[in-house]
């Protein structure tokens, strides 16, 4: 497996805190049990560069991480997790906002999905927020040990569909077995 030189550069609650940083940038976002931090840890082959909690939700700030001194991966707070307050949803808009926004580095949307789930409304609203922003955007379809060869193609064209994101741009993988990985870093690469 490929080393990655990676380190955590900062949270940030509001803008006056992103990092002040020229490389591309790519957001990681998703339910709050898709799997993103467990996503990052596996592209970079790390264990605990990204904090995987084991309640799902507990992200509450965007976490920057530095890649080979050339991209800057964001891993963003869960949405959408059941036992969520209505503030807890207020507070995931007023720091995504100005992020989609205003951060000129941002470049691409890496939209994190439980390959297992169907999309929701949750998921449609952030592909589309992401659209209306200008980001290019890839899925990474997490958990596919769960599923056999033929559930996985199966899924994969339902996400495809419900999220108008073409087959092409949604990679199969998974952390615990860390397949997947040059395939959604290639992508990565291409797109940026």
């Amino acid at each position: 497996m490929k080393y990655y030189d990676a380190k955590w550069i900062g949270s940030s609650a509001n803008k006056s805190q992103w990092p002040n940083t020229t490389y591309p940038e790519m957001v990681f976002a998703g339910r709050s049990n898709a799997g993103k931090s467990s996503l990052i840890n596996a592209l970079v082959n790390r264990k605990n560069l990204a904090y995987e909690g084991k309640t799902p939700g507990k992200t509450r700030l965007l976490n920057f991480f530095e890649v080979n001194e050339q991209y800057v991966l964001t891993d963003a707070p869960g949405y959408g997790y059941a036992k969520g307050s209505k503030q807890s949803f207020i507070d995931f808009g007023e720091l995504m906002e100005p992020y989609f926004h205003e951060r000129k580095q941002l470049k691409l949307l890496i939209m994190v999905l439980d390959i297992r789930r169907t999309p929701n409304e949750d998921d449609i609203r952030m592909v589309n927020f992401a659209k209306e922003n200008h980001l290019a955007i890839i899925g990474a379809c997490t958990k596919s040990d769960k599923l056999s060869n033929n559930q996985q193609i199966t899924q994969r064209k339902m996400i495809s569909e419900t999220l108008g994101i073409p087959k092409e741009k949604l990679v199969i993988c998974s952390c615990l077995k860390k397949t997947g990985m040059e395939q959604l870093w290639d992508l990565i690469e291409k797109t940026l």
